[in-house]
This record gives structure tokens, C-alpha cells and sequence, in this order.
């Protein structure tokens, strides 16, 4: 039965649903100042989740949605208080945007009433943020808040020059090189409209489409639904770029289906979270942090989207290796007719991906980002006429408008918390200083650098959004990396990969856990095994670390060869991980194939040659006793 229009269209709802419309309007019109569409971009976030999130909530966007009418009473009068608030600053922004925009920063007096504006916003964005993401992103800007002020007073490469009251305000919210920052303007400018776009694919069944060509692709090999999940997971994280939301939206049809065909519990979650994870770096759309990434080199985001398909490929293709000899070595057979949908009942649909094709088509030749995004978004609706079965009804659009604004508020706010760090990095020269203690830390060694970068990043992906992970990581790390040799492009994608996989990596992994809720497997449990059988993502950075061709930095004879060696090495981990190959493996063969995969990732003749040799001799020796020491039949 479905849900009355009445109780459906919260607060939260409509706030977002004008917060869509808006966005829609400025894209459209283009002439609004930046320091009134960032402002308004922030601020709207903001009173989404005000009435969204109680107060001592803590995610939203798919996560903990609350309705604003099952708040506490206390909790509604605060709301709206926050609410108006944040209404209230966005005004004043709109208001005096030109003004804004026109000002010298640090010459031309602050009015008190910016003083006064920009204090509360500083306090509603930080509360904001905690609602929507949990403490550790406010408590780690309030430390480089302090940072900024007391800087004077650190001891040793930590001291600062420090900075008044009137400058910090000014720093961080009448300018943009705080909250209103390069992430939340590419969050306004860009990502908003990648977010409604997937919405709007989601609600007119574009998202679904994904799933049941998976389904059909491999629905008929040994692990079928393991395999549509690998391959389902990564087209549809292409629209969604959040490694949760995947998991919610594919993951309540993919997991029951590999748990029906043999796989445990454990398992099953675990390829949907490495698969959902693996949607934040599958082109053409990708996370946030990839527009992200694009404005900080100065590059085309088509030019982002295409150096991220190789490594991209190399993860998904060890998944599949990884459920593919996990069904080997349990026995583990197809789908049934009956649980593969009917080729003609999709095609009936496809219509429905030609705003995609027409996405990705602008994306590729260079179009505006922005307006290829809104275009799509309303070829959506005109072609879901082309079959009465998928007209895009006011019950859809309403829902579209409503979930892209939700979902966008995960990314807005991190991003505007994230700003204000980066602020303070640049201005107290943190940067430079973190950079240089990583490179002595690690004796100027590449390989220890490169460890230390990546620990780093997994930690700081653990208690913060990937978007914020990636910002931070970007700006205290990547310089260190790009120091000691380490292409730029390189450098960022190495930080945004390791950020994105932090959400298979224990003890929070928050991917896996949200994976084992729908499989009622244990957290722990699921997150160690996510964590195996996503090995090869941890090994594919140090790949294009050492081998820039593998993100089209280089020579296309180069990258050929290092994609060959690449697919041969994460065959061999697959096989590693999993203990099977053509048989069960012994223990000296799983070390050897674990040893070949290493030496394989690394762009050399001869310990290339190496890891290919000991990769074929395990395979030989496996292929004369495989009569000998057969598989089990069951897990």
C-alpha cells in the first residue's frame, strides 16, 4: 500500500523539495553572485537537516530519516528555531551577495551585522554537520578552529602567526576560502546536480534496469547472484556515488538472492559492500570527491572520469575473480530461470538509460557539467513518455526532487565543514608543515610514504564522509606524495581511493555494516571479510602509483602492458585470498600466488616476468592434480 501523500511530504521533504527547485532555477539562470548561490546552497542544507535529524541524531539521506512530525516537542521547537535561523542567514546572504562579491577580503570593513551572521553560521553549519554525520567531522574542525587561534602559542613547526576574531569571521564565511570554499562550490556548481540527476534516474526505474541486466548478463554462470551484484552494484553506483546508498538500494534484492544460491550470510554482504564501495570510483559519475579532485588540478572532470576507468576495472574484474572461485570452491551453481528477469520485459525499458547516454556523451565532449546534468535530468522525464508502463508522474517527480535534496545534504554540509578546515590549513601554513613531517616520518622513502598516506586516509575515512576525507587528505597529504616524484593525478586519485575504501575497512566499516543489517550477518564479521576479498583495492593505488599509465598518464603502449600484468596479478590475489585456483589450494601455493600478485602490480620487466612464471606454475601443478584434491561441496 502506498504511503498518503499527507504524511509523505514532511518538512524535511518540502524544505528539500524547494532547495531542488531553487538549485534548478540558478543553473538555469546563471547570474546570481557566488556569495549569495553558496551561501543559500549551504543554508538550506542546513534547515533540511534541522527538520530532518533530531537532536541527538546522527546520519540522514537513506540512513536515519526522520520526520520532522515524530520529533519530540522540544525537538520541533528547536527545529524550527534552527530552521528560521538558517532561512534567515541565507536572506541576509541573498541580500548582500553583490556586496559580497565586490568587497576587497581584509581591506573593506565587515558591517557588526556580518560579524553577527557570520558567528551563527559557523554554529549552525558545525551542528548541522553532527546531525547529518556523526561527531568526528565537528569535532576535527573545532580542533583546527582552535588551531587558528592559538597558533602563536604552539610550540615548535607548529606555531603560527594566529589570527584576530574580525579576520577568522571574515576568513571563513566572507570569503571563499572558508565554508563557502572550493568544496562547497563545487558541491553547488556541480555535484547537486549529479545527485538529482540519480534521483531522478532511481525514481523513473533507470536505477532498477541496472540491476536486471546484471541479472541477465551473468545470472546464468555458477554464482550468478554474486556476480549481478558485482556487476549490478558498479552500474548502479554509477548514478548513485555513495558506497551506503548502494548497498540500501541494490543491496535488498542482491543479497537474499546470493544467500538463496549457497553463499553464507558473511559473504554475501561482504561482495555487496565491496561492490557498493567500488561506486564511488566507477566512472562516468563517480563520488563527490571526483569533482572535487577536477577543480583542484585544474582539469576537466571528463579527463577525472576516464584516468579512473583502468583502476576502476581492475576492481571490479577482482570481485567478480572473487566470488567466481568462491562459487568454485563451494559448489555453488546459477540462478534458476525464475529468478532471472525476462530480456524482453527490460528492453521494453531501455529508453529509460538514454539520459545517461546523453550524460556521460556531454561529460566526454567537454559540455558544461552543470547543464549537461539538468538537461539530463529533464530528458529523464520526457522520454519515460515513450511507454505508458514508465510515464514520469507528479508522485515521481515529487519524490525526486524531495530524495536528490536529502541525498545532497550529505555532501553539502561535510563540504562546508571540510571548507573551514582548509581554510585554516592554508592560512597557518599546516600544509606544508604536515607534508614535510610525512616525507621525514618516512626517511624521504617513496614505498614508507606512500604507507603512511594510506593509513592515514583509511583512518580519517573511518570518522568522516569520503567527500571530507578526500578534502582533508588532499590538502595535508598529497603535497608530500607529489614532493617525492609522485605524478599529481596519481597522488590524488592514491588519497581518493584510499578514502572511498575506507568503508570496507575495519573496525568501521561502514558499508559492510550497513550490508549486514540486510543480511542479518555480524558487523564484524562482514567487515573482516569485505576487507579480504577486497584486497586487490588496496593494492591497485600502488599500482598507479608506480605505473601512472594505469590513469592514462603516459604512453598508451605502456598502459597496455601494465593493465595486462595488472588483470594477471589480481587473478593471482583472487586466488590467494579465496585458497583456490583450479582446486583447493595448499598453503605454499596461496603464499606464492600472494607474492606474484605483488610483484605483478609493479611496473618492472623482470619482477613482472616473475609473478606471470610463478602465476603459470601454480595453474600447471594444479591442473595435473586436480584430480587428486578436489573442491568441497559445500561452504
Amino acid at each position: 500500500m502506498r504511503e498518503p501523500w499527507s504524511t509523505s511530504l514532511t518538512l524535511g521533504s518540502l524544505l528539500a523539495i524547494g532547495w531542488s527547485l531553487l538549485q534548478f532555477y540558478v543553473g538555469y539562470d546563471g547570474t546570481f553572485p557566488t556569495m549569495a548561490v553558496r551561501p543559500w546552497h549551504v543554508t538550506l542544507a542546513a534547515a533540511v537537516a534541522f527538520a530532518s535529524v533530531p537532536l541527538l541524531g546522527s546520519r540522514i539521506g537513506g540512513e536515519k530519516y526522520v520526520p520532522f512530525g515524530v520529533l519530540s516537542r522540544a525537538d520541533k521547537f528547536l527545529s524550527v528555531v534552527l530552521i528560521s535561523a538558517s532561512i534567515l542567514i541565507g536572506a541576509y546572504f541573498a541580500t548582500n551577495g553583490q556586496r559580497l562579491e565586490l568587497r576587497t577580503p581584509f581591506v573593506d570593513e565587515l558591517a557588526t551585522m556580518d560579524i553577527i551572521v557570520g558567528s551563527l553560521l559557523i554554529i549552525l553549519v558545525l551542528d548541522a554537520t553532527r546531525r547529518v554525520t556523526g561527531l568526528a567531522l565537528p569535532i576535527v574542525c573545532v580542533i583546527f578552529l582552535i588551531y587558528n587561534v592559538v597558533g602563536p602559542w604552539m610550540p615548535g613547526d607548529l606555531r603560527h602567526s594566529g589570527i584576530n576574531l574580525h579576520d577568522f569571521i571574515e576568513l571563513q564565511t566572507m570569503s571563499t576560502q572558508g565554508i563557502f570554499g572550493v568544496p562547497v562550490g563545487v558541491s553547488s556548481t556541480y555535484v547537486f546536480y549529479f545527485i538529482l540527476f540519480a534521483a531522478f534516474m532511481e525514481a523513473s526505474g533507470g536505477g532498477a534496469l541496472f540491476i536486471n541486466f546484471a541479472l541477465i548478463a551473468t545470472g546464468r554462470r555458477r554464482g550468478g547472484g554474486a556476480k549481478a551484484a558485482v556487476v549490478g552494484s558498479g552500474l548502479f553506483g554509477m548514478i548513485s556515488g555513495s558506497a551506503i546508498a548502494n548497498v540500501t538500494g541494490s543491496g535488498i534484492f542482491t543479497i537474499p538472492l546470493m544467500k538463496r544460491v549457497g553463499y553464507s550470510g558473511t559473504f554475501a554482504a561482504a561482495v555487496e559492500a565491496l561492490a557498493s564501495t567500488g561506486g564511488q570510483i566507477m566512472p562516468p559519475l563517480m563520488g563527490a570527491g571526483a569533482f572535487i579532485m577536477a577543480q583542484m588540478l585544474g582539469r576537466q572532470y571528463s579527463d577525472i572520469a576516464l584516468a579512473a576507468a583502468i583502476p576502476a576495472l581492475l576492481y571490479f574484474v577482482s570481485a567478480y575473480f572473487m566470488v567466481d572461485l568462491q562459487a568454485r570452491k563451494t559448489n555453488i551453481q546459477a540462478l534458476t530461470r525464475d529468478e532471472i528477469p525476462k530480456l524482453r520485459d527490460c528492453l521494453k525499458r531501455t529508453h529509460l538509460l538514454i539520459p545517461m547516454v546523453y550524460l556521460v556523451y556531454g561529460i566526454l565532449g567537454g559540455a558544461s557539467l552543470m547543464m549537461a546534468a539538468l538537461q539530463s535530468i529533464l530528458l529523464i522525464i520526457a522520454v519515460s513518455f515513450l511507454n505508458r508502463s514508465t510515464w514520469f508522474t507528479p508522485r515521481k517527480l515529487v519524490s525526486a526532487l524531495a530524495n536528490g535534496g536529502r541525498g545532497a545534504v550529505a555532501v553539502a554540509l561535510p563540504c562546508a565543514t571540510a571548507g573551514m578546515v582548509v581554510g585554516v590549513t592554508v592560512q597557518s601554513g599546516l600544509g606544508l608543515k604536515f607534508s614535510g613531517l610525512i616525507v621525514s616520518l618516512a626517511g624521504g622513502e617513496l614505498h614508507f610514504a606512500l604507507v603512511l598516506v594510506m593509513i592515514g586516509c583509511i583512518i580519517m575515512g573511518m570518522g568522516l564522509p569520503t567527500t571530507a576525507a578526500y578534502i582533508l587528505a588532499a590538502v595535508l597529504m598529497v603535497p608530500s606524495l607529489t614532493s617525492l616524484g609522485v605524478n599529481e593525478l596519481a597522488a590524488h586519485m592514491f588519497v581518493f581511493y584510499f578514502a572511498c575504501i575506507s568503508m570496507i575497512t575495519p573496525p568501521v566499516a561502514l558499508a559492510s555494516y550497513a550490508a549486514s543489517a540486510i543480511a542479518g550477518s555480524p558487523m564484524g564479521a562482514t567487515g573482516w571479510t569485505a576487507f579480504k576479498i577486497g584486497m586487490a583495492g588496496y593494492l591497485v593505488p600502488y599500482a598507479f602509483v608506480f605505473g601512472p599509465a594505469l590513469v592514462l598518464e603516459g604512453d598508451w603502449f605502456d598502459t597496455v602492458i601494465q593493465l595486462s600484468t595488472a588483470l594477471i596479478g589480481v587473478y593471482a590475489l583472487s586466488g590467494a585470498v579465496i585458497g583456490f585456483l583450479r582446486r583447493k589450494n595448499r598453503q605454499w601455493e596461496s603464499l606464492l600466488l600472494l607474492a606474484c600478485a605483488i610483484a605483478l602490480i609493479t611496473p618492472n620487466v623482470v619482477s613482472g616476468t616473475v609473478g606471470f612464471l610463478g602465476v603459470s606454475l601454480v595453474l600447471w601443478l594444479q591442473g595435473r592434480s586436480a584430480g587428486e584434491v578436489r573442491a568441497p561441496t559445500s561452504s
